[in-house]
């Protein structure tokens, strides 16, 4: 179930050395999905290959947590930046079960526990709340939440059937914004993205906006949603940055890199925006020629200038 295969991308035809922040794939860590910094500003990756942490400007790896073998890794890893501690999910396809784990900014295990099913997205708030939702396993899906300070249980926030949860973005510490993908789900899938609000006694969805599609202001599989600002940025698999506002109106679309590239995103912090921009660092994985021009695939770290332009663009600029 959920097999898609994938088009090779249409642009990224060479290997992006030039364009890397971090290549990942000789430091074992393949597949990466998510990304963070800490308040040291050191970033995180969670990939099928493990958890690894990186001084931004040496590049220089700092600490790994390596998975034996990568292969046989679930997709979805994800890794969140909270109090001093970094969470970490982790799990093998064949085990039907995630691992979340609490570590030190050394990297030192505080506290695991084991979560029923495979994680598909996860967000905390700034009250340590933690949000996950699930490979859907029937045709019901639910979002569930711990506390950051005793995560011992589970409890279903919300529940939604014939469609499951997919991707998970914070509005604030009240919102949710999450895609939805219809079941069964396919290239065809109806989508949508969904405003929660969560409330004290119980939560609700309040808005059901933007529906499938690769025009402006519809989605494709969203893989990251984020806040930055008065916006949300929703990336999905067409590699478009697309911004609402946080009631769910669509803006615009601040970037459009190569499709199925990109897996997750985080935004940079920034010392001067104004000059900068608004930038995103952005965990790649896909094939591409190496110098020899040998198809392999690649992984690594790239920031994304949130500029308004889309790779096509800019190679039509170079031609």
């Amino acid at each position: 179930a959920g097999i898609m295969t994938e088009a090779p991308s249409d642009t990224c035809d060479y290997q992006r050395f030039a364009e890397m922040l971090i290549h990942l794939t000789p430091q074992g860590a393949s597949v990466p999905y998510n990304v963070t910094y800490d308040k040291d500003g050191h970033v995180w990756v969670a990939s099928k290959g493990g958890l690894f942490k990186f001084d931004a400007k040496t590049k220089r790896v700092l600490h790994k947590r390596k998975n034996p073998f990568p292969k046989t890794m679930a997709a979805f890893c994800q890794v969140i930046y909270h109090e001093d501690t970094i969470i970490y999910t982790s799990a093998e396809c064949k085990d039907g079960q995630t691992a979340m784990f609490f570590l030190d900014l050394d990297g030192t295990e505080k506290h695991m526990s084991i979560i029923d099913g495979l994680l598909l997205s996860m967000v905390v708030n700034s009250k340590g709340d933690i949000y996950i939702c699930k490979q859907p396993t029937s045709d019901k899906s639910s979002i569930f939440t711990t506390n950051f300070e005793a995560p011992l249980g589970w409890d279903e926030v919300i529940s939604i059937t014939g469609s499951f949860y997919d991707t998970l973005g914070l509005v604030d510490d009240d919102t949710l914004m999450a895609s939805t993908v219809e079941l069964p789900k396919n290239m065809f899938s109806k989508q949508a993205l969904r405003l929660i609000s969560l409330g004290e006694d119980e939560a609700k969805e309040t808005t059901v906006f933007s529906e499938a599609g690769k025009e402006p202001g519809k989605i494709f599989f969203p893989r990251s949603i984020k806040r930055h600002n008065e916006h949300m940025i929703v990336m999905d698999k067409s590699g478009r940055f697309l911004r609402f506002t946080p009631e769910g109106e669509y803006v615009d679309t601040v970037c459009e890199i190569d499709a199925y590239l990109a897996n997750g995103f985080t935004l940079m912090p920034s010392e001067n925006e104004v000059e900068e921009g608004i930038r995103a660092l952005t965990a790649m994985s896909g094939i591409v020629r190496d110098p020899s021009n040998l198809a392999i695939c690649d992984d690594w770290l790239e920031v994304i200038p949130l500029d308004g332009k889309s790779w096509k663009e800019k190679k039509k600029e170079i031609a």
